[in-house]
């Protein structure tokens, strides 16, 4: 389950760093990354799916 987690988050934070850095450039690319990671274990925590 650990490596499902780390892989979901690495998906939504690509996902998320490609839209920035489409929006704000390589500054967005890392934010976006670092924003889609927390996202994604914020929502991994909220529905229970790696419990």
């Amino acid at each position: 389950m650990k490596l499902l987690k780390t892989l979901v988050s690495f998906v939504v934070g690509t996902v998320a760093g490609a839209l920035g850095s489409k929006l704000f450039g390589p500054f967005g690319a890392v934010l976006g990354f670092i924003a889609g990671g927390v996202a994604a274990w914020w929502a991994a925590q909220r529905i229970g799916l790696f419990e």
